[in-house]
């Protein structure tokens, strides 16, 4: 494992005149959007009846496959040529992903949470969203701690309990695997915050993106299942 970050990022390379920096690590997260946006097509072309929650669901796939694009090109392969606030239009769209998948997640369970209730619930989303929009725009705090750190508070304090509720509620096995991939999420984030690398052509960046990879695969086989009304997984088993 190399020890001085600066040495862990992947070298610039031209293409002519073309300054492309970190190329894995542009390639690899836009890996991740490409998944996102397979899943987009896939929930979109399936003849399925499309639940109650459908949208906020493709919604948080959509927002990720605009927002890890623009992090792969705007914030790695091509920063050459944009200033560091463009970052923020890659961290909006996933803060944004996420309140869908709370969104999707409350959706799931509105005939069990009382309709006051559910206007907390919203509105607590809401003021998260606006705070840590604040401390993203605001120069002074801007930088990528901000999103994972909104991410973090997002999954943990509103799509965790409210996936486990579903299940224990409605006996939705996906909502299981929901909560599988959020744990298995803590992987990528140990990898990253610990700059765990191979190399300078195989950084921390890089595998911490094939891991996120991984864990949108498995948000797919939930989310394709909760996203209909015949989406129950163990209805499929049977």
């Amino acid at each position: 494992m190399l020890e001085n970050s600066d040495s862990i990022i992947n070298p610039t390379v031209f293409i002519g005149s073309l300054e492309l920096r970190e190329p894995v690590t542009a390639i690899t997260d836009f890996m991740i959007a490409i998944t996102c946006g397979i899943a987009v097509w896939m929930l979109s072309t399936n003849r399925k009846e499309r639940s109650d929650t459908f949208n906020y669901y493709r919604g948080f796939f959509f927002m990720y496959a605009i927002g890890m694009t623009a992090a792969a090109w705007i914030g790695h392969g091509l920063q050459a040529y944009f200033g560091p606030e463009w970052k923020m239009l890659g961290w909006f769209c996933s803060m944004t992903g996420q309140a869908f998948l709370v969104m999707a997640s409350l959706g799931d369970l509105k005939r069990s949470i009382s309709i006051p209730i559910q206007k907390v619930i919203i509105g607590l989303l809401i003021v998260q969203f606006i705070v840590f929009a604040i401390l993203i725009i605001n120069p002074d705090t801007r930088g990528f701690q901000v999103p994972q750190t909104a991410s973090a508070l997002v999954l943990a304090g509103f799509v965790i309990p409210l996936q486990i509720m579903n299940y224990l509620r409605n006996k939705t096995t996906a909502s299981l695997l929901i909560v599988t991939a959020i744990v298995y999420g803590l992987l990528p984030g140990y990898v990253y915050n610990n700059q765990i690398s191979v190399s300078r052509w195989f950084n921390y960046h890089d595998i911490s993106h094939l891991l996120v990879v991984v864990y949108m695969i498995i948000m797919i086989f939930a989310i394709r299942r909760l996203a209909f009304k015949s989406g129950n997984l163990s209805d499929e088993l049977n």
